[in-house]
């Protein structure tokens, strides 16, 4: 081929790369490397973490002098003055909002410094403590004031009270753990950092009015961010440092408190990750309603799987410390382990989604349930269930019924009636093992008669068809388990076989299907054969009546003359065409259709 027919195109891809294309590639990548850097502009958060670094140190003396803490707040202010109003510069002046989003950001982790920067000072000398938590919470108030004015952001009173309230809360809750003149026990401490993140997540949800109002509430803010970045952010930054606080409390307070500072500073401390789960879940029913609200598949979604987290955090450490260990005993014996109290709390979290019409809440609830059956206070593995638990039944069995009658439907109350006859097992269990297996196989059969009987859907339908053969197993099964076990006594075969021909014969009549007549035939002719077989073996085995045998015998050939006579007056065939008549299914769904 000549070189004419190859396209100029063609012949330039070939060429070979020049050594100075390189070059200007990794010059044009230094040449973008500034700028990238200029644009993101990460300098603001390291300076903000060396002088959190650098503060940490003014306290962290190992000869445990106290420190001078007044300077400290003095100097943690002026810092956080200066940033505040580098933030206000720049926007006000400058319109370099990227910036000023991180600023504001990184203000707020300074308040969070703030409020357990003074910790030890609290311990040591609590009157002093307590005047630097109220000036660092003023400050921050103030300061947070000023910049939303200044820079003319507009955040809606319905989101203003939860920022302020969770910021009350970062600064004001140590008082209940330090008391001047009054020295709490460590068991105290405890369980008043415990009800910490509680306290967070009932303030967290003082946010579902301003959801509620939907992203219009907040679209003309004053900044050029958008819903949900705005003010979404900000909750979500601060969420994340109330669960530090959390965390942050256990050291200062419950470690300092009940053993040593080298202690404390070792991290050795009662924190477990299930103290997360009430924050968790109450982020839970905020993303739920944000969904709700602002018609989003993605946040319900997350917010059905919000529970299931929860409990992966109530799981116990396996690299605890004494404290840890010594900690969670005591919250095990006295109110009950974590996983049995996430259990609980998911179980109101996802009643709470099936009224706020949620499709997919009711199949939570139900494997929450199921998996609370075997979860008792004292569980702390998932891996070693406990004894069967009643309550998560009752529970479901109310709520299925309920919702079953209330929308009048079949599947919802049949497997309510399910669920009590399951309930009446575990409860009857212990106590005889006969009543445990002959009412609930009895109630499980009625549920399946009168759900059938009372509605008509198709479920039902499909239970009508089903009831006539459980009718003929329940008698085999009656008749089977007196022959192999010896707690049943030998009146209950006929006792059972008048009782399923009677009901066998009323279904019969109220639903207008003949196949309940072969089944009563059926019943009838096993109860009878059985008791013939059972008076025939007990006056040959347990009586000294020689003839017995002859007699038995006898009686089997009255049978079969008896049928040669009606073979000969034609009956054996009406009686067959009667049954085939009796089985045939467009006649028993032609019958069930006039229910």
């Amino acid at each position: 081929m000549s070189n004419d027919s190859v396209p100029p195109e063609s012949m330039k891809s070939r060429e070979p790369e020049q050594p100075g294309a390189t070059s200007a590639n990794r010059h044009s990548v230094l040449h973008r490397l500034p700028r990238l850097i200029c644009s993101q502009n990460p300098f603001y958060l390291l300076s903000v973490c060396f002088v959190i670094h650098g503060t940490a140190q003014w306290f962290h003396r190992d000869n445990g002098d106290a420190f001078a803490s007044w300077p400290l707040l003095g100097l943690i202010a002026g810092y956080i003055a200066v940033l505040a109003t580098t933030g206000f510069v720049i926007v006000r002046f400058g319109r370099v909002w990227d910036d000023a989003r991180s600023i504001l950001l990184l203000i707020l982790l300074l308040f969070v410094e703030l409020s357990l920067i003074f910790d030890e000072t609290l311990v040591r000398d609590a009157e002093t403590g307590r005047w630097l938590l109220l000036a660092g919470l003023g400050f921050s108030v103030v300061l947070s004031e000023v910049l939303l004015r200044g820079l003319r952001i507009r955040l809606p009173w319905l989101f203003r009270i939860p920022y302020h309230l969770l910021l009350g809360l970062l600064f004001l809750y140590p008082f209940w753990l330090v008391i001047p003149g009054f020295r709490l026990s460590a068991v105290t401490v405890g369980w008043r950092v415990l009800l910490f993140p509680v306290a967070a997540s009932f303030l967290l949800l003082t946010l579902l009015p301003a959801i509620r109002r939907g992203p219009e509430l907040t679209r003309e803010n004053g900044t050029p961010w958008l819903w949900p970045w705005y003010p979404w952010s900000l909750f979500v930054f601060l969420g994340v440092c109330v669960g530090f606080r959390a965390y942050a409390l256990t050291l200062s307070f419950d470690a300092v408190l009940g053993s040593s500072l080298t202690e404390a500073m070792a991290f050795d401390s009662i924190f477990g990750t299930y103290f997360l789960v009430p924050l968790v879940l109450a982020v839970g029913v905020l993303l739920l309603e944000i969904g709700l609200v602002s018609n989003f598949k993605g946040p319900v979604s997350l917010a059905m799987s919000v529970p299931f987290i929860g409990l992966f955090l109530s799981l116990p450490s396996t690299s605890s410390t004494g404290a840890y260990d010594e900690f969670l005993s005591r919250l095990i014996r006295e109110v009950g382990s974590p996983i049995w109290l996430t259990l609980i709390a998911a179980t109101v979290y996802y009643i709470h989604a099936m009224i706020r019409g949620v499709k997919s809440a009711e199949f939570c609830l139900v494997l929450t349930l199921a998996a609370a059956t075997r979860i008792d206070s004292s569980t702390i593995h998932l891996l070693v269930p406990s004894a069967p638990q009643s309550w998560p039944l009752v529970l479901l069995a109310v709520l299925e019924l309920s919702l079953g009658l209330r929308k009048w439907g079949s599947p919802r109350v049949f497997f309510g009636m399910m669920l009590v006859s399951m309930l009446v097992y575990f409860e009857l269990k212990s106590q005889s093992r006969a009543l445990a297996l002959v009412i609930p196989l009895s109630l499980s059969l009625t549920s399946v008669l009168c759900v059938g009987l009372i509605f008509r859907d198709e479920f039902a339908r499909f239970l009508r068809d089903l009831g006539a053969p459980l009718i003929s197993a329940a008698m085999v099964g009656t008749i089977g388990a007196a022959h192999v076990t010896q707690w049943i006594p030998v009146w209950c075969v006929p006792a059972a076989g008048v009782i399923l021909v009677c009901v066998a014969t009323g279904y019969s009549v109220m639903t207008r299907m003949k196949v309940y007549r072969l089944t009563a035939y059926v019943t009838g002719s096993l109860g009878a054969v059985e008791i013939t077989v059972r008076t025939t073996v007990l006056l040959i085995h347990d009586s000294n009546w020689g003839g017995a045998m002859s007699f038995a015998i006898g009686l089997g050939w009255f049978v079969v003359a008896v049928l040669i006579s009606s073979w000969k007056a034609g009956w054996l065939h009406g009686f067959a065409a009667h049954l085939q008549s009796l089985l045939k299914p467009e006649e028993a769904s032609i019958s069930s259709e006039r229910l």
